[in-house]
């Protein structure tokens, strides 16, 4: 039997897809998101947990900002001196409520699948050696701050499904 070619920019695209877009042994973010309705998404199952819609923004938000500091725009992080002022920064506009009509969460939707792609199309053009390469500002290889970025979604796109459940749930 051939073995297949597998490289680390293969893993890293596999993870990608599989993670934001294609089905794998679970859906991914995208499927979890397909078909919510502007209900749903401002919908929470107590007043101290978090709604779909802020799910979106939370996702789309640390995506950015991995993207941004990918690109050289913001780092996230200084070798040797940890977080810098954006991570504090990130953090403290995290998680904020949200309100808008259907049209704004659709938009939200959108900014996830746009940032989702510009990060697809950016690691589709890596070399093995850049997979290796330090993420700017950090000691992690690109390849491992990439990979859990992506797990980063498929771990809301379960907490996505699960709110989904539940809001049918509550409907019945």
């Amino acid at each position: 039997m051939d073995r297949l070619p597998l490289d680390f920019r293969t893993v890293l695209l596999h993870h990608l897809d599989y993670t934001f877009e294609k089905e794998a042994w679970q859906p991914s973010l995208a499927m979890a998101l397909d078909g919510v309705t502007h209900a749903e998404a401002l919908w929470k199952p107590a007043p101290q947990r978090h709604s779909i819609w802020q799910i979106v923004r939370h996702v789309t938000h640390w995506k950015q900002a991995t993207l941004d500091a990918w690109t050289g725009v913001r780092p996230l992080f200084t070798v040797g001196q940890g977080e810098t002022a954006y991570v504090s920064e990130l953090e403290r506009t995290d998680w904020a409520e949200v309100t808008g009509d259907a049209a704004a969460w659709q938009a939200d939707v959108r900014a996830l699948h746009a940032v989702s792609g510009e990060i697809r199309g950016r690691a589709a053009q890596l070399r093995e050696a850049d997979c290796l390469r330090p993420f700017p500002g950090e000691e992690m290889p690109l390849l491992l701050r990439v990979l859990r970025m992506a797990t980063h979604d498929i771990y809301h796109a379960g907490q996505i499904q699960y709110l989904r459940a539940l809001w049918r749930a509550r409907t019945t």
